[in-house]
């Protein structure tokens, strides 16, 4: 019994040991995104204030719409047996979802510029597009640097 006890402790505190390393790691990224955007965008105080509710709302949502919830589609369809084991039609609905995603990610996008429009002069709004690609291919760049001195 106190094997089992022991055994279940450890295993819990590896698992929450491992969700913080993850929320750590998350918190970090962001933090350097908003230092990243901050920088390139040269928000002022006033701005940076409107802006980062804005923003932090349009990163959630499409963090729900692209993780979360193509990840319960994805899991789905991996529970099933893959890609490979999808009745046609199965397939085809999935392609809907794959479609109303990309809608609903435009919906999103386009609303975000809408409410800049209202905070940030056009050229801003337009830095904001650059940097947030710019931010991506540098963590790209970072991840393929560590993967690589990993080798």
């Amino acid at each position: 019994m106190k094997k089992l006890f022991l055994l279940t402790f450890i295993f819990t505190l590896s698992i929450t040991s491992a969700l913080a390393q993850h929320h750590d790691r998350k918190e970090r990224m962001r933090a350097f995104k908003t230092a990243f955007i901050t920088e390139r965008l040269d928000l002022s105080p006033k701005e940076a204030e409107k802006f980062w509710p804005v923003y932090n709302k349009y990163s959630e949502s499409l963090y729900n719409l692209k993780v979360v919830e193509l990840r319960k589609k994805q899991m789905k369809i991996r529970e099933k047996g893959g890609i490979d084991a999808l009745t046609d039609q199965e397939a085809k609905d999935y392609l809907q979802v794959l479609i109303n995603n990309e809608k609903e990610l435009t919906d999103i996008k386009l609303k975000l510029f809408n409410d800049l429009k209202k905070i940030l002069p056009p050229k801003k709004i337009l830095l904001l597009y650059q940097a947030e690609h710019d931010f991506n291919r540098k963590l790209l760049e970072e991840y393929r640097r560590k993967h690589a001195a990993r080798k």
